[in-house]
């Protein structure tokens, strides 16, 4: 028994042995294996980290290829782009980037706009509410693996760029036009505005048609080419018996002139029935009326002029017609208001045009401009159309058309605007830079100007001051015009007459507090009533041209500097000019400018 009972305790011992060993093997086993597995995503992590790293940096040597890079990614940048090499250099190519290192690392990298609760470039970055700041961008780079086959492993990366090595925007050229013949003679003048000297060139003429000199000036526009160095002016004339519409193309040295279309009629000569844009792709579209319903249009190479083809039939002969290409397309929205007093608009699809949209009869009168339209200078794909309904109409009617990028769009409700003292008269809009704001303002049938400011919802506000002037030129004339600083987009200006209205006054609005100045700024006299008013604004800087005529044909001009918010005074190109003394009949505008885009 003593035998068997020291046999039974030794096997009790190997068991217990056993278990202990057992127990701590196990745990040394666990300790070993989570270690290896820690290493191994520790090794992970590094390539992800690594790879995303690669990304901040390839961006950032698109940055220093140009910032502008930073949006070649087009609506991939919000949404996730890949890159690659190219040439040496890096590009933004795909959607994402794959690497195979034991597991398959997919990188996305994002470039986005930055917003700041102040101008920029003060203020604090904030994610939602802020302004867009034009010269920073968030890049982010997002890798993400399979650290196992039921768990996700991700790793982000986030830098912001800043357009630090961004230049001092240089001062542009610009070209002057103008009649100078009276309603007898057709001269046509034109100069050019140095942005080298600031100083303007002599006063050169138009020759458009060698053989007359009858065909006086009632009306011109002038564009400029992004693209090449080329300036296209369409304007009308009258000979006393028969109208005509001419399209002259200027290429940096000399002018030719093409006839687009005549008829004999001498009613509405003081309205603009034709308008230009340019496409995408270079090509000028010139839209013009041949006093039917159905406005022509053809199109200029650089080379040549297409042939004349039909745009819509819009039910009316068109007094005013307004054509404007969505940005960074060859898409172009139409707006005409006819001799029935309706407002219709059509669309340009690339190759043809849509049937016309009716969007209001009967408006007040039919040789007022109670139409505008103009896209948004935030948002591409959104346009906005203000008009006249049916009279008496007191409020500035809108619509928004938004483009669906196959060529198509849809429009809003009709909003309108709070009451304006009288009845609808000639009305503007403007975009501005960093929101889906627009600022629009009319001229009422009780010499007053008033300005609301819109989004794109639709949905209007009132700025605080916004009864500009309470007794202006009572005519029908546009004695007014409103336009945003491009470069910010924080301020704009509006310039308009009152009761001396020989003195032009001039109120900066604050986009950020949605106010117009109480007091306005007083510019030098133009001698006479002033009568219509034209600006341009300079898309690289906060300049804006400013034109003026009066009731005795005279028109001057002035650069507003957005910088210092004052009018220019040091540079007698910018500084107040009296330009032209024999212009046409003041209900028009038979003077335009244009800045160099090229």
């Amino acid at each position: 028994m003593r035998k068997q009972l020291k046999l039974g305790i030794s096997v009790v011992e190997v068991i217990l042995a056993v278990a202990i060993f057992m127990t701590f093997a196990t745990g040394a086993i666990v300790v070993v294996l989570q270690g290896y597995g820690s290493n191994v995503l520790g090794a992970q992590e590094t390539i992800a980290s690594q790879f995303a790293s690669e990304g901040i940096e390839a961006v950032k040597s698109i940055k220093n290829q140009g910032f502008t890079n930073l949006s070649t990614c087009g609506v991939n940048c919000a949404t996730g782009t890949g890159i690659t090499k190219t040439g040496g250099v890096w590009v933004f190519s795909g959607v994402n980037n794959s690497l195979t290192s034991g597991k398959t690392y997919t990188r996305t990298i994002k470039v986005e706009d930055v917003q700041r609760d102040a101008a920029p470039p003060n203020g604090n970055i904030v994610a939602v509410g802020g302004t867009v700041d034009p010269d920073s961008k968030k890049v982010t780079s997002t890798v993400t693996w399979n650290a196992s086959p039921s768990r996700s492993n991700t790793i982000t990366l986030i830098s912001y760029l800043s357009y630090w090595e961004k230049p001092i925007a240089a001062k542009k050229n610009g070209m002057l036009l103008y009649g100078d013949g009276g309603t007898t003679s057709d001269a046509v003048m034109y100069r050019l505005l140095s942005g080298e000297t600031g100083a303007w060139s002599s006063p050169q003429t138009i020759d458009f048609d060698t053989g007359a000199s009858d065909k006086a000036l009632r009306a011109i526009r002038l564009y400029a080419s992004a693209t090449r160095n080329e300036k296209i002016a369409i304007s009308k004339h009258y000979n006393g018996a028969t109208q005509y519409i001419y399209a002259h193309v200027f290429d940096g040295s000399s002018w030719t002139s093409t006839l687009l279309s005549s008829w004999n009629s001498g009613t509405f000569l003081d309205v603009r029935n034709f308008d230009g844009t340019y496409l995408a792709d270079g090509r000028f579209m010139a839209v013009y009326s041949d006093n039917t319903t159905t406005p022509k249009y053809k199109t200029w190479d650089a080379t040549a002029w297409s042939s004349q083809a039909n745009t819509t039939n819009v039910g009316g002969i068109p007094n005013y017609i307004i054509a404007k290409a969505r940005p960074g397309t060859n898409e172009a929205m139409m707006a005409v208001f006819d001799q029935s007093n309706d407002t219709n608009t059509a669309y340009f699809n690339v190759a043809s045009w849509s049937s016309p949209t009716e969007h209001a009869t009967g408006a007040p009168t039919n040789s007022t401009e109670h139409i505008d339209f103009t896209w948004s200078a935030q948002n591409s794909a959104k346009g906005a159309l203000v008009y006249a309904a049916a009279s008496p109409d007191r409020t500035i009617n809108l619509r928004i058309w938004t483009a669906n990028g196959t060529g198509g769009g849809n429009w809003t409700a009709t909003i309108d605007s709070p009451q304006a003292t009288g009845r609808l008269g000639a009305v503007n809009i403007d975009g501005r830079k960093g929101a889906e704001e627009f600022v629009s303002c009319v001229e009422d049938g009780s010499a007053d100007i008033t300005c609301f400011q819109s989004n794109t919802s639709p949905a209007w506000t009132t700025p605080a001051n916004n009864i500009l002037a309470v007794d202006t030129d009572p005519g029908r004339a546009r004695s007014f015009d409103f336009r945003y600083e491009a470069a910010t987009g924080t301020e704009g200006i509006a310039v308009y007459s009152e009761p001396n209205r020989s003195i032009p006054k001039l109120r900066r609005y604050n986009a950020t507090t949605n106010a117009f100045e109480a007091q306005a700024l007083e510019l030098p006299s133009v001698n006479a009533t002033m009568q219509t008013v034209r600006m341009r604004s300079l898309e690289e800087s906060d300049d804006i041209m400013i034109l003026m005529a009066n009731n005795a044909r005279d028109v001057y001009s002035v650069v507003w500097d957005g910088t210092n918010n004052q009018i220019y005074t040091d540079e007698s190109g910018r500084a107040f000019t009296l330009q032209g003394t024999n212009g046409s009949d003041g209900l028009d505008f038979w003077y335009d400018f244009a800045w160099d885009k090229f």
